[in-house]
């Protein structure tokens, strides 16, 4: 360890935390072994079966999901929630959403904030533009 010019209470078999041990051994923390050279261009080869990597592309495309419906904003509308819960994740999405609460706290920001969505919900997403589907009329 690097524990040269620490008080001696410290040099027991407590682990090295930089936040304990000071900004001596933060600024050096200790050296790795080099990894194994591998041809350059060549992927590394992964211990990880198929099925595992799928595994785990659905539980990031799952907490991903899960992060943007936190991130899903006052009275926005059920059909245009399902098709946009992506963009609620995302950095600007969060950053925008950010801007604006904290223009609120100094400036009256109109609409206030239950109504800047209420057009997601009195506009079906599956109502507008050419791209319209007609929905099937039960009578």
């Amino acid at each position: 360890g690097g524990a040269r010019s620490l008080s001696p209470w410290l040099r027991d078999d407590r682990p090295e935390d930089p936040a304990v041990l000071g900004t001596d051994a933060a600024a050096n923390p200790p050296k790795k072994a080099p990894a194994a050279q591998e041809e350059p261009g060549t992927p590394p080869s992964s211990p990880l079966s198929a099925e595992q990597l799928d595994r785990i592309q659905r539980n990031k495309a799952a907490a991903l999901l899960r992060l943007a419906a936190r991130n899903v904003p006052v009275g926005f509308g059920e059909s245009w929630k399902k098709h946009l819960s992506g963009e609620f994740g995302k950095p600007y999405f969060i950053k925008l959403m950010g801007f604006v609460a904290e223009e609120r706290k100094h400036y009256t920001v109109y609409p206030p904030p239950h109504q800047v969505f209420t057009w997601t919900q009195m506009c079906d997403i599956r109502d507008g533009g050419e791209h319209h589907t007609p929905r099937p009329v039960r009578g």
